[in-house]
């Protein structure tokens, strides 16, 4: 927690010594502030290509993959049935209304 508050506080000291300084000074960091916020900017973009190029190179091998190994028939059955689950058959009976009182349903 002290970390926290350290860092907060630096971070406060920074925030007041930028808004210290004059509206020319200001511009002039934010102008070279700028190089660090478009490589941030590209790098987040690089890192979203990436995933979806692993997603494009990998769905097409498992889609493959799992139509060789799992049976047309089967295919339901996995999708519907996990392996071991065992069926169960169960009837739903609607709820009393709560002015029903003690009558039976």
């Amino acid at each position: 927690m002290f970390e926290y508050t350290r860092y907060y506080n630096q971070f406060q000291g920074l925030r007041g010594n930028l808004g210290g300084l004059p509206g020319w000074a200001r511009f002039i960091v934010g102008v070279f502030a700028i190089p660090g916020l478009i490589l941030l900017a590209l790098s987040i973009v690089v890192f979203v290509v990436s995933l979806l190029a692993l997603l494009l190179l990998t769905l097409p091998v498992y889609s493959l993959l799992r139509n060789l190994t799992v049976s047309s028939v089967a295919q339901e059955d996995v999708r519907s049935v996990s392996p071991g689950a065992k069926r169960v058959e169960v009837t739903v009976l609607p709820s009393p209304s709560p002015d029903a009182g003690d009558r039976p349903v």
